[in-house]
């Protein structure tokens, strides 16, 4: 791997500037060691500083400016060598990186990218979706989104978790599922992976004559204390293999046969020792039932070292191209890393 990719990493870190993704390939690599050699050098660079720093005299002003520069730093440098440091050091970045009360994600790449969220829900973006949420949640956890993404809720039954997608609204509790309300497509589809979550049309967007093409056994009324008419909304409950469709122009909201293969949602835990990337992207593909393959002889060939324990795909492919400086592209029925 690329020595000042590495030497970046580490200290993005220090500053306080990683992304999340940087986050987690952070831990990810140093816990194979990986960065070891890198952040002893930061180590040394910061030991160098403090021997410089006895040559000043404590009552000048440089003194006081660098001590000031240098304490926190160093406490920094240190905790990366203690996991449980590691980890509340990397929760607390995570939650101080927003600048703003509304935080909006668009996966400009052309891979899917993972978010996570201020509760701890994690948020998979395909291509072109778009996520908003504010810095920090209330009573209520409510984001928007357009396009295709994957939801791991955090539990927490006191906050319900609330997606609006388009003119669908989906409440969930703690689970796994997948949203496509992709801008120009006729429909919206909600499928689960797991745990139970409700899909809605609120009242005031919904016409008159589809209420009437839903069956009773799909859906059931709500209405609110005060009988308003403009309060009732139409709600299918969903479990586990379910999904629900709402058809845009009829305003139509109906439980319909699962069409989304969410196999490459389903977490696995798989390690390699010095396998080559040929035999990684075999056993990926057996275990969910997708072509992976990687492009040419020196990708194919390159040997790999890593530990992917609860893992779904998404992030197995995420954490292969950042060891191996590679990426990938993604049809209905193919995966394939490109160098």
């Amino acid at each position: 791997m690329n020595e000042d990719y590495l030497r970046k990493l580490v200290k993005r870190y220090l500053d306080k500037k990683s992304t999340d993704e940087e986050l987690e390939v952070f831990v990810y690599l140093m816990k194979q060691g990986k960065l070891d050699p890198y952040i002893q050098e930061a180590m040394d660079i910061t030991i160098q500083e403090a021997t410089e720093e006895n040559t000043l005299q404590p009552t000048t002003p440089d003194y006081k400016k660098r001590k000031n520069n240098f304490i926190p730093y160093l406490k920094i440098a240190a905790s990366i060598l203690l996991v449980s440091g590691l980890i509340t050091t990397l929760y607390f970045y995570k939650n101080k990186q927003t600048a703003s009360n509304i935080v909006t994600v668009n996966n400009h790449t052309g891979i899917i990218f993972k978010q996570v969220l201020p509760d701890g829900t994690k948020v998979w973006l395909n291509p072109n979706a778009i996520l908003s949420y504010p810095s920090k949640f209330g009573k209520l956890r409510e984001v928007t989104m357009e396009g295709e993404a994957f939801f791991e809720v955090t539990k927490d039954h006191q906050h319900p978790f609330q997606i609006t997608s388009g003119k669908v609204l989906t409440k969930v509790w703690g689970t796994s599922f997948r949203i496509r309300s992709v801008p120009g497509e006729n429909r919206t589809k909600v499928t689960v992976l797991t745990g139970k979550v409700s899909v809605s049309i609120p009242e005031h967007i919904r016409a008159t004559s589809a209420h009437n093409q839903i069956t009773p056994e799909n859906h059931k009324t709500i209405t609110n204390n005060d009988q308003s008419a403009s309060k009732k909304t139409v709600e299918v409950m969903l479990l586990p293999q379910q999904e629900a469709t709402y058809q845009k122009i009829a305003h139509q909201l109906l439980k319909t046969p699962v069409s989304a293969d969410l196999t490459i949602w389903r977490n696995v835990s798989l390690s390699f020792e010095n396998e080559t990337i040929e035999n990684v992207t075999r056993i990926l593909s057996k275990h969910y039932h997708l072509q992976i393959k990687a492009e040419g002889t020196q990708l194919n060939q390159y040997r790999l070292t890593a530990d992917f324990t609860d893992k779904n795909l998404a992030d197995i492919l995420f954490l292969i191209c950042r060891s191996v400086h590679t990426t990938y592209v993604r049809d209905e029925h193919k995966i394939t890393l490109k160098n």
